[in-house]
């Protein structure tokens, strides 16, 4: 009985995590100077790298 309410308590804890779908969209996010060095030194996809580094 007592793995039922632990079920239940966690099923309602659930409930009030925001949807995968209210994730913004990172792509128009406006970078600063310091950020767009960090980020062509790191390793990332090339698309990343071709649309901030290639300026």
């Amino acid at each position: 009985m007592k793995i039922y309410f632990i079920l239940l308590f966690l099923l309602l804890l659930s409930c009030g995590y925001p949807d995968i779908d209210s994730v913004p969209n990172f792509e128009d996010i406006e970078l600063t100077q310091d950020e767009i060095i960090d980020l062509c030194d790191s390793e990332t996809s090339d698309k990343i790298k071709n649309k901030y580094c290639n300026k």
